[in-house]
């Protein structure tokens, strides 16, 4: 072998071990690797007495979050936890009796009132005799009033060091920060509502009487390889609301229809729309489907707040109710199986009740139907409208003659490649296309279901945008282009949604933190995340004034109001948990084992309160939008007027534009807008043209849909 070609093969190995590693450590596991957090921004304690070495305990580090001390301990011992604690200064010394603590929080002493300058921390173990340790810090007492009381916000989802957001007045001005402000050398990306914000942990301006879904990712990786599950991922998310009004009026011909000041999400775990909210009758001509999910409430309270049908109700005729038929109704037999029967078991097979809506979601099954599916579907739908003719039948599965193309900017399908659709609009959907023999669904279903389930928010772009971003945008258009296809021009059109998004890349799970009282303890339980409360709102207020309504799936039937009615086991459904005992000792299997109720809620569902205020929203428009005609609006971006087009919310994804359109009827309008893109907490004054030619004004603050109605000359 010539010098020349040892030189070519050895550098060739080189190259190709050194581009094998390079992609091993770039893509490949890292799950069991540790990250340990960066402490050094934090004042350590002074340890002034440690009168135990048998366990080390000691106070390290510590932080002020308002009247608030949390503190870092440490020690080579377990079980040291609950302890008594005293705090003195200049001779004055408070008390606090068997406080828990467990690894990955620093104890908290919440309402401090102390004067400026040093004070001292003594930490008795209850746990092992003799463990205690004594330490010095220092105490800003201008801190004190800084955080507002606690009555005036509502924070439920994760609690640790990882991330702790709460309000802050910072010169006179509503604030949210981020305390915790892990930091570990991974990518850290936090979102509000889904798109990127930074600085959170110096604090963000933000408005009262809104929520707020903060969430932050840490990958090993650039944040747009979360899809890699290999990667060490870390997820949290805390939802804050915060009360108060919504601020001064902005200038405008037309009157807002504001989130009223009646209004917060619960204050427990448990909804309490249906029994907090005014009542009303549904919106003539509009279908609202959601589920009951306090046991305790009566069913009737809900359909006296806008709900046409309900499922979970108690002695609820089957007219007054949805129902989502999935293949357990099959014994969760598969297609194969579905492919051989014959017409007449198809038949008996659809023998249902009248419900007053049914929705197929054979989700097991292929959304787009082999022939024979397709076949035997149409049998199916075909004898359960003959059998019920006032019922709603829609399919959601297979969806209807234009499914959603999910469009964005971020990885998704271009608006650009769509804008023909208005020019000629046909089904994209090959469930819709005839069998050999001429039968179809056309005229079978007589609702439109369009997928809003939530989706991932990320990729991001350089704005910080995520595909959940698109979603409102994008099922607008898909409902749109449906009801331009003749044979379904008398349907229902209709947003099926749900409140949580659903894994797809196996996304770390939301550590969900709730506080027990019998027994008492901290449990946590997994669970998935949370979609933004002004998605929520969005999607209810632009499903009802531009469409005919919604279905907002539920994953879990009618909760009790018992705080500790929860059932914990190695073998349970769900995604884990942990459970922390306050004494120290209590076994887990203590846990719900008083209570003699239904289990309590597994998550705070404000995105179904938020829902259920856009339908009371919508309400209040009820005369105009009932029987009105839509139609966008001029609006002036940038000093230039955009004048829309019939593909107006497709430009608005593609431009990453604002959305506004209008509902008249006579010489009432009804406006509504989004901008679906700017930062979560920007204001935009948005000048509009009305039909009559006048000119006015609207506001959009981060991504919430606003409402206003007014009077043309």
């Amino acid at each position: 072998m010539s010098k020349s070609t040892f030189f070519w093969i050895t550098a060739l190995v080189i190259f190709l071990t050194g581009s094998g590693l390079w992609l091993w450590n770039r893509f490949g596991p890292s799950t069991g690797r540790t990250y340990p957090q960066k402490l050094e921004a934090y004042p350590i304690a002074r340890t002034l007495d440690s009168a135990s070495s048998a366990c080390d305990l000691v106070v390290r580090r510590y932080r002020q979050v308002g009247d608030e001390i949390q503190f870092e301990l440490a020690a080579n011992a377990g079980g040291l936890s609950p302890y008594n604690i005293e705090i003195s200064q200049k001779g004055k010394v408070l008390h606090f009796n068997e406080i828990p603590h467990r690894y990955g929080i620093w104890l908290a002493i919440p309402k401090l009132n102390l004067e400026s300058g040093s004070a001292q921390i003594k930490v008795v173990s209850l746990g092992q005799a003799g463990c205690e340790t004594t330490a010095a810090f220092d105490f800003d007492a201008r801190q004190m009033s800084a955080v507002p009381d606690a009555q005036t916000w509502i924070r439920q989802g994760s609690k640790d060091n990882w991330l702790d957001v709460r309000p802050i007045i910072i010169n006179g001005k509503l604030h949210l920060k981020d305390f915790g402000n892990y930091e570990d050398s991974r990518t850290k990306v936090v979102m509000i509502d889904g798109i990127e914000v930074k600085g959170l942990e110096n604090g963000i301006p933000v408005k009262p009487g809104y929520l707020y879904s903060v969430t932050a990712r840490w990958i090993d990786a650039p944040y747009n390889d979360w899809w890699n599950k290999m990667r060490n991922r870390s997820l949290r998310q805390q939802n804050i609301w915060l009360s108060g009004s919504l601020g001064e009026k902005e200038e405008t011909k037309l009157t807002r229809i504001a989130i009223p000041e009646w209004f917060s999400p619960s204050r427990t775990i448990n909804v309490d729309f249906d029994t907090k909210f005014p009542e009303f009758e549904p919106i003539k001509g509009k279908l609202v489907m959601q589920y009951r999910l306090n046991d305790y409430v009566p069913t009737e309270n809900y359909y006296r707040r806008g709900i046409n049908y309900l499922s979970g109700g108690k002695d609820t005729p089957a007219p007054k109710m949805h129902y989502t038929v999935t293949p357990n109704y099959f014994a969760d037999k598969d297609e194969k199986w579905f492919s051989t029967l014959s017409k007449s078991e198809v038949e008996t097979w659809a023998a249902v009740p009248n419900f007053g809506v049914y929705a197929l979601d054979f989700e097991f099954w292929n959304q787009h139907y082999i022939p024979e599916v397709k076949e035997r579907l149409i049998w199916f739908a075909k004898k359960i409208r003959q059998n019920n003719p006032d019922m709603y039948l829609m399919d959601y599965w297979g969806g209807g003659a234009y499914t959603n193309p999910h469009i964005n900017t971020v990885g998704g399908k271009d608006p650009k490649e769509l804008m023909n659709d208005y020019n000629d609009p046909k089904p994209n959907n090959s469930n819709f296309e005839p069998l050999p023999s001429g039968e179809n669904f056309h005229d079978l279903f007589n609702a439109t279901p369009i997928d809003v389930y939530p989706k991932p928010m990320f990729a991001k772009d350089d704005n910080g945008n995520t595909p959940n971003n698109f979603v409102l945008l994008s099922a607008v258009h898909s409902l749109r282009i449906n009801k331009l296809i003749s044979y379904q021009k008398n349907n229902k059109f209709i947003f099926f949604g749900w409140n949580r998004y659903m894994p797809l890349y196996n996304d770390p799970i939301v550590p969900w933190n709730y506080q027990l009282t019998e027994p008492k303890g901290e449990l946590i339980m997994n669970q998935l995340e949370m979609m933004p409360a002004s998605q929520a709102l969005s999607m209810s207020l632009f499903s009802l004034i531009l469409f005919d309504g919604y279905y907002l799936w539920h994953d879990g039937g009618p909760s009790s109001n018992d705080p500790n009615a929860y059932k914990v086991a190695s073998n349970a459904p769900g995604w884990g948990y942990e459970w922390y005992p306050a004494d120290g000792k209590t076994p887990e299997s203590e846990v719900g084992k008083k209570s003699q109720e239904r289990g309590a809620p597994p998550y705070w569902d404000f995105p179904t309160e938020f829902y259920s205020l856009g339908n009371w929203m919508a309400k209040q428009v009820e005369d105009v939008i009932v029987g009105g005609t839509n139609q966008d609006l001029p609006f002036q971006l940038n000093g230039n007027w955009i004048q829309p087009k019939k593909e107006q919310v497709l430009l608005a994804i593609d431009k990453k534009q604002p959305f506004i359109t209008s509902v008249v009827k006579g010489n009432q309008i009804v406006v509504l807008g989004v901008d679906s893109f700017q930062n979560p907490t920007a204001s935009r004054i948005v000048k509009v043209k009305l039909p009559d030619g006048s000119e006015t004004s609207i506001e959009l603050y981060g991504n919430w849909p606003s409402l206003y109605r007014g009077i043309l000359k």
